[in-house]
């Protein structure tokens, strides 16, 4: 009787880590190394042709920006009224949205988008940043690969992400997290020479902007905008 149990209980916790397995995939995709994202502004335009590309196969989506629950409305972190104010607009509308959890939802973005990025997954990257941010990243990496070169940067910790700033404009929603982040990101040639970047860690401190028509069938919201931030 009791190696019987024992073989039940095996069964079981197999069981379990199959379905955390399967989560974890489904919430952040493939991870197979680091890179640092290209740092300037980037246009908010054309986030829109994305969400056509979910409609074609949602099975490719990786990072939904919700738990699919109906949240309560609360804001434990201090923001300002109109901030505030635009937050429970989205609510309203996005039942799931939830201003607290955003921001750590938004650091798996972070991660995964540089993940991409560094290994040149396009596909990946294409389910997660609006045309035109997408234009900029694909043509780096296109420059990247043509020059031999190679960028590589290690994620040390993301020491912090803060929902700074929303709009709404009818159904469509952008939300702001600051990011602060230690790495180490290098840049080298064909011949291995370190050309920008060095091995200390560094602070680095952005501001990413996502955007989601809060009624549209894919859960993502779409990265439309980075750039450095104080």
């Amino acid at each position: 009787m009791g190696n019987g149990f024992e073989f039940l209980d095996i069964i079981l916790l197999v069981m379990i880590a199959a379905f955390i397995f399967l989560r974890l995939r489904n919430v952040l995709g493939r991870r197979m190394g680091h890179e640092q994202t290209p740092r300037e502004d980037l246009s908010r335009k054309g986030f829109g042709k994305a969400e056509q590309s979910y409609k074609d196969d949602p099975a490719d989506n990786v990072i939904p920006m919700n738990d699919d629950m109906e949240q309560d409305f609360k804001i434990a972190s201090k923001v300002s009224p109109p901030l505030a104010a635009t937050l429970r607009q989205i609510h309203e509308i996005d039942r799931n949205f939830n201003p607290d959890v955003f921001p750590s939802q938004a650091e798996m973005a972070y991660e995964t988008i540089v993940l991409a990025f560094a290994n040149g997954d396009k596909k990946t990257l294409k389910d997660l940043l609006s045309e035109e941010v997408y234009k900029n990243f694909a043509n780096a990496i296109d420059a990247r690969e043509l020059a031999g070169e190679e960028m590589t940067t290690d994620i040390l910790s993301i020491k912090s992400s803060e929902l700074v700033d929303a709009l709404l404009d009818g159904k469509d929603a952008e939300v702001t997290v600051r990011f602060e982040t230690e790495m180490i990101s290098m840049t080298k040639d064909k011949e291995g020479v370190v050309i920008s970047g060095d091995t200390h860690p560094h602070l680095v401190r952005e501001k990413w902007t996502f955007a989601r028509n809060l009624k549209s069938r894919n859960p993502n919201w779409l990265l439309i905008t980075t750039k450095r931030a104080d």
